[in-house]
């Protein structure tokens, strides 16, 4: 009697031209859709949330470890701390892969900005000086988002990213005129101070005592956008020289060889004393943090909304064996009649809904790899209608749609379609198997 009510749930489920048939492949279909968007999206927030992390430790320094400025050098507080000395014992570590140092503000603290000429056109963008060393890790790893060109930044050189180049004309070989934004936005400030109505010698000689500091530089590389960031790249004596820092720096990036525990890797040495007092730092996962927890919190509250697809799913299916059970009322008068216990007659209806729930997460499972397996074709087709990319690259710098399929992921999805269709299911079975035989037959006859 233990495979009883397999067997009559797979009589049941019998293809019949009624509309019972219609309402279980309904319901089946709800299963599917609710399994295939599920597994779709959120392989893709997961492959997002992969890639968007692996970019990041792709061109990002894995720590940077500046002075704290006021701090250092004032009566009764820290002692000047010789950044190259600094440099060398933080190389020596064995967490530690390399340590550069970095030129990425001005000497009060601003972002280090350039202003860079081609042919009368200006453009601003944000650069970092450092030096091309052979044990430079970062250099490294930048070189493998080269576009055209080669890494060098041993002469006077600047290199961009392909979309900024592209929007001053600029051309692997070209040379550059790079103004310093300080002095830029002086020139500006003195312009403005000059009275328009004034004599034009006056304002003229008033004009040759602002002067801008200007170098060229020869564009010798363009790095991809989408993979290292819209910033740009001089020699550390250039931007030295333009960030007013003499020969001091704004900090040392670090590598690390295990970049996922950075924080807990300089957190370690920060207590220890090998970073002075005067000195802090900041890991890639503080800098992006804000935008990793934004791709957590929206898949999380992905993963709840989707979740009311299968509630629906299973809503369908308690329908199904609500019809089930009103059908084959008579039938269950009998069974009852003969002997079969109430858990046996739950069993027959319960284990119908996990047949109902078995093929439709087959089918969405199916489903869902299908269309991740599509869905940069999908995205090219419904932009050419629409007009509208539905995964812009200015926002989430990849160039096609990620998809990273987690197996607990998928555990958890086919777990809980089916966990809900044998749960709505049950409700309908526990009165169904209540019935009173003498009443159930007479209504069924």
């Amino acid at each position: 009697m233990t495979s009883a009510p397999l067997f009559l749930a797979l009589r049941y489920l019998r293809p019949t031209r009624s509309f019972i048939s219609v309402i279980t492949v309904i319901s089946m279909l709800g299963v599917m859709l609710g399994v295939g968007v599920l597994v779709f999206v959120m392989s893709v927030f997961s492959g997002w949330q992969r890639e968007y992390r692996q970019m990041l430790i792709g061109f990002e320094p894995h720590a940077m470890v500046e002075p704290l400025g006021a701090m250092e050098g004032e009566p009764g507080g820290p002692k000047p701390v010789d950044w190259r000395e600094l440099r060398k014992n933080l190389a020596l570590r064995p967490e530690i892969v390399s340590a550069v140092p970095v030129a990425e503000k001005t000497r009060d603290g601003r972002p280090g900005i350039l202003v860079v000429e081609n042919s009368g056109n200006l453009q601003g963008v944000s650069v970092i000086g450092m030096a091309d060393d052979k044990d430079n890790a970062l250099l490294q790893k930048l070189k493998k988002h080269i576009k055209e060109g080669q890494f060098d930044l041993q002469n006077d050189t600047i290199i961009l990213s392909d979309k900024f180049a592209k929007e001053l004309g600029a051309k692997i070989g070209d040379t550059l005129v790079v103004h310093a934004a300080d002095s830029v936005n002086h020139f500006i400030q003195k312009y403005r101070e000059i009275p328009e109505d004034g004599d034009k010698k006056k304002r003229a000689e008033a004009l040759d005592n602002v002067t801008i500091l200007s170098k060229d530089l020869i564009l010798v590389a363009t790095l991809r956008e989408d993979t290292a960031g819209k910033r740009g790249y001089v020699p550390l004596h250039v931007a030295q020289e333009f960030f007013n820092l003499d020969s001091d720096i704004s900090g040392i990036e670090l590598e690390l060889k295990d970049p996922d525990n950075a924080e807990r890797v300089m957190d370690t040495m920060y207590r220890s004393g090998a970073l002075p007092e005067s000195w802090g730092y900041r890991t890639w996962e503080q800098q992006h943090g804000m935008m990793l927890e934004s791709v957590e919190n929206q898949r999380t509250m992905m993963w709840f909304l989707l979740l009311f697809i299968m509630l629906v799913a299973a809503i369908c299916v308690m329908n199904t064996t609500i019809t089930v059970t009103v059908k084959k009322r008579r039938e269950i008068g009998i069974l009852t009649a003969l002997g079969t216990r109430a858990w046996q007659i739950i069993a027959i209806f319960v284990s119908q809904a996990g047949i109902v729930a078995l093929f439709g997460v087959v089918a969405g499972l199916a489903g869902g790899f299908f269309v991740l397996g599509i869905r940069n074709w999908l995205r090219d087709q419904i932009a050419s209608l629409t007009g509208r990319d539905i995964f812009p690259q200015d926002i989430y710098f990849l160039s096609s749609i990620p998809a990273y399929t987690n197996l607990s992921d998928l555990l958890t999805i086919c777990t809980t379609a089916v966990a809900l269709c044998l749960m709505a299911a049950l409700v309908p079975s526990w009165f169904a198997a209540r019935v009173d035989p003498a009443v159930a037959l007479r209504d069924g006859g």
